[in-house]
């Protein structure tokens, strides 16, 4: 605000020059308008005059704070120039300044929209004209926003989806909106000079009205929900809130009472809350879960089906996790796709609890989708079936075994047996059937009585099944027979490896109440495929060669074929002959050297067992290994075996040379093998990487963890590994590379043919290379004729045993055949 003397130009903005617009066709008068400003008003001034209608209609598009016009102009008269700023800003402050306007015609500016004139004849009423009509126009645009918003703020509350009642600080209504008649049902002059209590359901107690009037005197507000009721009587929640308006003086002047409708989403509430309860109070697990499957919700029986604390956060488990690996694929194979295609899928599966237990269920899986088909969620039901499956299970048992003992019965014996050819045609092994008929049983049944019976008939099946391996099936026949299904097995005689069995664990007496009696058996045999390609034919001969064996007298066996009949005692006798031979010392240590390729000389060799039989002579191992394998011979002679290799090694004096000898599958996994190693390396004081232990590639890999460990073990005591066989076995080279080995011979069935069969040569070939790559010795097997020799030399195999470098020779022979080497 500038003031000079008794006039001030007041403007919002007193930053910048006074913008004047100035309609005058005189340059003159309009410099001594400016100067007049100027000079009384104390203001400086951005003016511009015009003086055609174009001109001032290209004016007015710029801001103006004022326009000063002549009244009479050749070019454009004043009245026309006051309308064309009233239609311009009906707002923007406009004096007449003339010399030759009269009263009549100044009033009749007056009315047309000019705010004031003066003559020119008497500048000094201008500068405070036009500072009283800056001041005035600010004023009426002030008054002229302020009515804008009070019809904007009336038009807001008359629209208003919530209801609006005014009433007085005594609470007689005094104003609704339409909102508030749609609501209640009354209209406008039914409810006006009434009290809200027209509206009162009876829902609510005089003390809660009574709280909501002292909080509103007090000049609170009030929020919360009432029940009221409209017009009709029909009952209505209203989410209300009262607001007291207070004068300058902090007097409450009316109170604002707006509400809103809320009745169905208290209902929707409700009808939730009620569902909520029923899905917390059902004993079924119920789920709700995003459309990757993450749970979002999960009732408290579903937390007790999954052993989960309530506490815990769902949003870190999603459906799959809660399922077995097997669950998993068939929920992502069929469930899955099924519900999203078709909306849901049911069917039996089975939760994973936290602890890992499982637990059987009857699953239902839903997809929801939203109105543009998108799938907005997922839920699922499953309900424990543990109780069905177990009472399941238990007809199950009682219909496939029998009661007394417990075995399976008839029915289960031919559906094992079925298995059991099945898997044996795929893998050309044999299964054996064996039917056990008791001895005597009539005559201890008659005798001691039933119970007696039974009681003996239960201890026998204990016996059986502690005798016989996991995957053999033991059942009862009927009576006092017995019947049992050796599967997987290679040959046809291993089946003698279970009938001893079954008869060791007879040796010992059987309870009687208070007697012990022997019991024995006569038993059938009947091998696939040699007696029978199916299940019927297998059973019925078994049957026959049992009853071939009650006629032959007690505690007998007949196979059905009686070629096996003859071979069976022929292996009884070697196994007898075979643990006479341990006792006498017939075994003796035979040496086949092996040479280095680069060099020709004996570096090492491989201690070879032999039997020296009193009849039959010298025995190969092919006669008699096998046989010590299946009595479990192995052990002991193995034991033996290499004890005496390292005796008879040390006493030869041989330096720089090192003995090789072969575990077997029962030596590796003796628990005693490395407290053996250990003891018989420090009692004959071996060398370290002297002695080197071969094992085959399928003993390695049969547990490949306890192998390494137990091969890490060996190489602690000094003991060097080699893969013996290597490729005729189902090594992973994954696991190869991760055990402690030293060497890798090449089994002799590739080197026969290398030099005719490209195939067997390429993979000796390539046997190499990966040794050298595993930084292996590579050794190859059978190397009988010099095509074979400098064949594996040439590709850079290491050392080569066979007839070509020597056959196995006695301890004697093998040193003659050194002490020439040593003397060439």
């Amino acid at each position: 605000m500038v003031e000079k003397g008794d006039v001030m130009l007041k403007r919002i903005n007193t930053t910048q020059p006074l913008r004047i617009l100035i309609v005058e066709d005189s340059e003159d008068d309009t410099l001594l308008l400016v100067d007049q400003l100027e000079i009384d008003g104390g203001q400086s001034v951005d003016w511009h005059r015009v003086e055609t209608e174009k001109a001032l209609a290209d004016a007015l598009q710029q801001t103006w704070d004022i326009v000063l016009s002549d009244y009479t102009m050749p070019h454009l008269s004043g009245m026309r120039a006051l309308e064309m700023v009233r239609q311009y800003d009906i707002d923007l402050p406009f004096i007449f300044v003339s010399g030759t306007i009269g009263e009549n015609t100044a009033v009749k500016a007056m009315k047309s929209g000019a705010q004031d004139y003066v003559m020119k004849g008497n500048l000094s009423r201008l500068a405070p004209a036009v500072a009283r009509e800056l001041e005035e126009a600010q004023q009426r645009r002030e008054r002229r926003k302020a009515e804008q918003r009070l019809r904007i703020l009336s038009l807001v509350v008359e629209q208003a989806a919530d209801s609006v009642l005014i009433t007085d600080p005594g609470g007689t209504i005094q104003y609704i909106n339409p909102a508030f008649e749609r609501m209640t049902g009354y209209q406008r002059d039914e409810i006006i000079g009434n009290k809200p209590s027209l509206l009162k359901s009876g829902r609510h107690d005089q003390v809660f009205y009574r709280s909501i009037w002292q909080t509103v005197t007090k000049g609170e507000i009030f929020r919360g929900t009432l029940i009221n009721r409209r017009k009709d009587g029909e009952l209505f929640y209203e989410e209300k809130i009262i607001t007291p308006l207070k004068d300058e003086q902090g007097q409450v002047m009316h109170l604002v009472s707006t509400g809103r409708d809320i009745t169905e989403r208290v209902k929707a509430e409700e009808a939730r809350d009620q569902l909520v309860a029923i899905l917390e109070a059902t004993t079924d697990l119920v789920a709700i879960l995003d459309p990757d499957g993450c749970l979002h919700y999960l009732n408290n029986a579903g937390y007790r089906m999954l052993g989960l604390d309530p506490k815990l956060d769902l949003g870190k488990f999603c459906l799959t996790e809660l399922f077995p690996e097997r669950i998993k694929q068939q929920l992502q194979s069929e469930a899955w796709p099924t519900a999203y295609r078709t909306g849901s899928w049911s069917g039996e599966t089975a939760l994973r609890r936290i602890d890992e237990i499982e637990v059987p269920v009857s699953q239902v899986l839903l997809v929801h989708r939203d109105a543009a088909g998108n799938v907005e969620y997922l839920s699922t039901i499953a309900r424990d079936i543990s109780e069905r499956k177990r009472f399941e299970a238990e007809l199950q048992h009682q219909a496939t075994h029998d009661t007394l003992t417990g075995l399976p019965n008839r029915v289960l014996l031919m559906d094992r047996l079925n298995a059991e050819v099945e898997r044996a045609r795929h893998a050309n092994n044999s299964v054996a059937v064996l039917f056990l008929d008791m001895d005597n049983f009539k005559r201890i049944n008659d005798s001691m009585g039933h119970a007696v019976g039974d009681a003996l008939l239960q201890q026998i099946a204990d016996r059986l099944q502690a005798a016989l391996r996991p995957n053999d099936t033991i059942a009862r026949h009927g009576g006092d027979e017995f019947a049992i299904i050796a599967g997987d097995l290679a040959r046809s005689e291993n089946v003698l490896a279970v009938l001893r069995k079954v008869y060791a664990v007879f040796e010992r007496p059987m309870s009687l109440g208070a007697q012990e009696a022997y019991i024995t058996f006569c038993t059938g045999i009947a091998i696939y495929p040699h007696d029978g390609a199916g299940v019927e034919d297998l059973l019925r001969n078994a049957g026959t060669a049992m009853y071939r064996a009650t006629l032959a007298g007690h505690n007998q066996y007949r196979f059905y074929a009686p070629d096996m009949n003859a071979r069976s005692h022929e292996l009884l006798t070697l196994e007898t002959d075979l643990r006479l031979a341990f006792k006498r010392s017939e075994f003796l240590v035979y040496y086949q050297p092996k040479a280095d390729f680069s060099t020709g000389r004996i570096t090492a060799m491989e201690g070879l067992i032999r039997w020296r039989h009193p009849q039959r002579g010298l025995v190969p191992p092919a006669g008699f290994v096998a046989m010590l394998e299946e009595s479990g011979l192995i052990i002991p002679v193995g034991e033996w075996m290499l004890s005496q290799s390292c005796v008879e090694f040390k006493k030869m004096e041989l330096e720089d040379m090192r003995i090789s000898v072969n575990v077997s599958a029962s030596q590796f996994s003796d628990p005693e093998l490395l407290r053996k190693v250990s003891r018989i390396m420090k009692q004959e004081n071996m060398p370290p990487n002297a002695l080197e232990l071969e094992v085959t590639e399928n003993i390695v890999m049969q547990d490949p963890a306890a192998t390494a460990d137990t091969l890490k073990k060996l190489r602690t005591l000094g003991v060097r590994i080699a893969i013996d066989d290597f490729g005729t076995g189902y090594s992973s080279l994954s696991y190869l590379k991760r055990f402690p080995l030293d060497a890798l011979k090449i089994d002799q069935s590739f080197v026969r043919d290398l030099t005719h069969d490209p195939n067997d040569a390429a993979i000796v070939e390539a046997s190499i290379t990966l040794g050298k790559k595993l930084g292996l010795e590579v050794v190859a097997e059978g190397v009988e004729t010099r095509e074979q020799f400098e064949f594996l030399r040439d590709h850079g195999c290491d050392l080569a045993q066979g007839y070509y470098v020597s056959r196995p020779l006695c301890r004697s022979d093998l040193i003659d055949l050194l002490e020439k080497e040593r003397r060439w």
